[in-house]
């Protein structure tokens, strides 16, 4: 059996709830124009009721007979039926058709006026009959409802031959609406079987200008388009660089183990081995920050966690960095904090992370600069700070500084791996790292990390591997 399509869907959808909108406002036109003729019938019978009271207490009996006679000559005898009945239940006069009679008439009767709805087996239908008491007699009327019945009638066929025009011409109007509402929807479809089949992201779907729904949602899909191109043009460019490096690396491997074949001498020998084991090590560690990201990012490396001083950390930050600061003519700084913390986490990995951080730090400041590294408790958690005073980093460049691959702009410019792998490995260990910049004011970059805890309340160290 074929799809429907959505605009099929829709018009159902819109003639079905035309229907159910019909069907309520009949509903509740039914209800008011029933509850008004009977209010206008009960008021006619209130005045009869009034007029035969007087005619009662005034001239008696042989009047009000009179006067039932001539109703009954003018509305006919299965229009109008009167009966009065003794004290003792008597019938003393009656007009009108005798099936009345076998109305269930109430066996009591009060001075005050009872309205009640009778339904006949025969072609009388359903009846308004009251009931009340005069002195030592009971009164009681009828008359029929089919006036009331006949207009309701006629408002039934009304409505039911308006429904039918009217649902005839909303299946098609409707089908006419859903396919204008979805015009945007199907652009959207068409712009992205075009990107499938050309492989063109620079396509996009074009505004109606009407600022709805599907307008909204053709322009969220072009701004997705714009960073998907974005991405997929950078990642390119890094492929392409990370294909020449690799292809550098292996090209200078290849010429130096040609060249170590090639020496007779056992000391130049061992120092082009010795270079080679070098730049085997620099391969490897690309390989592996590359497969930490994709690990880290799906949730699948291992952390060997440890429980290891803080300060630790700073000095080996400190060593690897201070020679550094020196020849760039730069104040580095170390600021320990004024307890003893602890932390436990993948020391080899929590290490990478905050020396990557320094390692930008140092790129961007210009000689003469001030960086500062700083550890601190916050509540339960260790905050380490990394402040610099270099160029600073634009609005545009803030948000994507974390993304893997990204490089930002100006000539230290590296493959785009460092602080995004610095994040993977802060987050991994259930962290967090932010930063706050403006161009010409420097950075600060902040690390956040559970579980730190005073010396005094601190175990042996022990290593857990997490899977």
């Amino acid at each position: 059996m074929p799809t429907k399509s959505l605009a099929f869907r829709l018009a159902v959808l819109y003639g079905s709830l035309f229907l159910v909108a019909t069907g309520l406002v009949f509903a509740v036109v039914h209800l008011i124009l029933a509850h008004k003729l009977l209010q206008n019938l009960d008021q006619d019978l209130k005045e009869d009721v009034s007029e035969i009271t007087t005619i009662y207490l005034r001239k008696g009996l042989p009047a009000l007979k009179s006067l039932a006679s001539a109703e009954l000559a003018e509305e006919g005898p299965n229009n109008f039926f009167f009966r009065i009945l003794d004290s003792e239940g008597r019938e003393v006069f009656s007009v009108g058709n005798s099936v009345f009679k076998t109305l269930p008439w109430p066996d009591r009767a009060s001075e005050s006026p009872k309205f009640f709805v009778f339904d006949l087996t025969d072609s009388l239908g359903r009846v308004r009959a009251v009931v009340w008491r005069l002195g030592e007699h009971r009164m009681e009327m009828a008359v029929p409802l089919r006036f009331n019945q006949r207009i309701l009638a006629q408002i039934h066929r009304a409505f039911l031959w308006a429904g039918v025009v009217a649902l005839l011409i909303s299946f098609p109007m409707g089908f006419l609406f859903a396919k204008r509402s979805l015009r945007q929807i199907l652009e959207i479809e068409r712009v992205a079987r075009g990107i499938v089949d050309a492989r063109d992201f620079s396509r996009r779907v074009p505004l109606s200008g009407r600022g709805d729904e599907p307008d909204r949602l053709a322009e969220t899909f072009n701004s997705m388009l714009e960073k998907l191109d974005l991405y997929f043009r950078e990642l390119l460019q890094i492929f392409d660089n990370l294909a020449h490096d690799f292809k550098n690396l292996l090209s200078h491997l290849r010429l130096l183990a040609e060249r170590a074949l090639e020496k007779r001498d056992p000391e130049e020998r061992e120092e082009l081995i010795v270079r080679i084991l070098y730049e085997s090590d620099r391969f490897l560690h690309l390989l592996n920050v590359l497969l930490d990201l994709s690990e880290a990012e799906t949730g699948l490396l291992k952390l060997r966690r440890e429980r290891f001083p803080v300060k630790d950390i700073l000095e080996e930050v400190d060593q690897v960095f201070r020679e550094l600061a020196v020849s760039q003519g730069l104040n580095f700084e170390i600021r320990y904090p004024d307890e003893d913390l602890y932390l436990f986490a993948d020391r080899a990995r929590f290490l990478q992370a905050l020396l990557n951080l320094v390692d930008n730090a140092f790129k961007y400041t210009p000689s003469g600069g001030r960086i500062r590294v700083e550890a601190k408790r916050k509540g339960e958690d260790l905050v380490i700070k990394v402040q610099d005073s270099g160029r600073g980093i634009s609005p545009e460049e803030l948000s994507r500084i974390f993304d893997r691959f990204y490089r930002g702009r100006g000539p230290e410019r590296g493959r785009g791996l460092g602080l995004s792998l610095a994040r993977a490995y802060v987050e991994a260990h259930g962290g967090e790292i932010s930063v706050e910049s403006e161009p010409g004011r420097g950075s600060v970059f902040y690390i956040v990390l559970p579980q730190t805890l005073p010396v005094e309340t601190t175990h042996p160290a022990k290593e857990i591997v997490e899977d």
